[in-house]
């Protein structure tokens, strides 16, 4: 059965199956992706359809699992979600400026003052040690102060 027509046939039962686990229609749409690309790369044939559907299944449940455990891992915050919490034009430009910072500092920063964690909490949430979540915040926070006085980040 080519990729189109196993498309055709279980996109939509994937989909579903992706959405009602992910809770959201682009990572839905992501995993039916990446079961299709398993799929092509799939080198064995199928018992028989039955067998196909199982395969499929048990693929895109597999994704999504690991879709959540890496989220629950590595907590992101949408820059979208956080407009909601602007009070000023003054926010609004440092938001934007925290969102342009390297991974690194802008995901301890992120945890530290705007989701409120403490360093303890942020070094186990980002599987590091205390110190060195210290050391990203010093950092982080100069970078940032850098890019509001006029430089670049």
């Amino acid at each position: 059965m080519s990729v189109e027509e196993v498309f055709n046939q279980y996109g939509n039962m994937l989909y579903r199956i992706a959405y009602v686990m992910l809770g959201s229609e682009q990572d839905a749409e992501d995993a039916v992706q990446d079961t299709l690309i398993r799929y092509m790369e799939r080198k064995k044939e199928f018992q028989d359809e039955t067998h196909q559907k199982a395969w499929l299944i048990r693929v895109i449940i597999n994704l999504c699992k690991n879709r959540l455990r890496f989220k629950q891992r590595h907590p992101q915050v949408e820059f979208h979600e956080l407009t909601k919490y602007y009070q000023s034009n003054e926010d609004y430009r440092l938001m934007e400026l925290l969102m342009k910072l390297p991974e690194v500092y802008r995901e301890v920063l992120l945890l530290y003052y705007v989701m409120g964690y403490n360093v303890r909490e942020t070094a186990k949430f980002l599987r590091l040690t205390e110190s060195a979540v210290k050391k990203r915040l010093e950092r982080g926070r100069k970078k940032l102060k850098e890019a509001m006085e006029g430089g670049s980040i």
